[in-house]
């Protein structure tokens, strides 16, 4: 689930393809983020750039709701 407290109610309500995208998109980044953490610990870039991927989709979620 992604870290949006603020508009968890507005997303309920919103059923689009491009945000199931968004989410599934986000589910498989954090899940990777994840595996990075507790396999390889010690490759810091990789799970800054799994990180970065995973606020860059929730600021896409963001802008998502924002426009609609």
């Amino acid at each position: 689930m992604l870290r949006l407290p603020d508009i968890r109610h507005h997303l309920v309500g919103i059923a689009s393809e491009t945000l199931g995208e968004m989410f599934e998109a986000y589910d498989l980044a954090v899940d990777a983020l994840d595996r990075f953490r507790t396999q390889h610990p010690g490759e810091d870039k990789l799970i800054t750039e799994y990180e970065q991927l995973c606020l860059e989709i929730e600021r896409e979620v963001l802008v998502y709701c924002a426009d609609r």
